[in-house]
């Protein structure tokens, strides 16, 4: 998705947002998938639902950031900063491990 500030070749361009959108697909699935994974059957609705109105409640004040970002420093820099922060939780998810998916600490000798 940060291809944009890196090139303005329309291929270019384009591939990475086929790219990109093929791996929120992805993104989507697994996420779905975790949260299903460690949330109470009891509670499953209620986290779900509290994940959408974050997830879509935010879209329009970074809709409104990216404008105010791109006519402060330019197009460009909103594409390298949607890059970077996109690639946060994929840095919290590599952290991750069985252990704390299960929601069990490791036992300790």
């Amino acid at each position: 998705m940060g291809v944009p500030a890196l090139t303005s070749n329309p291929f270019l361009v384009g591939a990475g947002f086929l790219v990109g959108g093929a791996s929120i697909a992805v993104w989507n699935v697994i996420t779905v998938s975790l949260r299903q994974r460690v949330t109470p059957d009891g509670l499953l609705g209620r986290v779900n639902s509290a994940y959408r109105l974050v997830a879509w409640g935010t879209m329009p004040l970074g809709a409104a950031l990216g404008g105010l970002l791109a006519e402060l420093v330019g197009l460009r820099a909103v594409f390298a900063v949607m890059a970077s922060l996109m690639a946060a939780p994929l840095v919290v998810l590599v952290c991750l491990d069985e252990a704390a998916l299960n929601g069990t600490r490791p036992e300790r000798s």
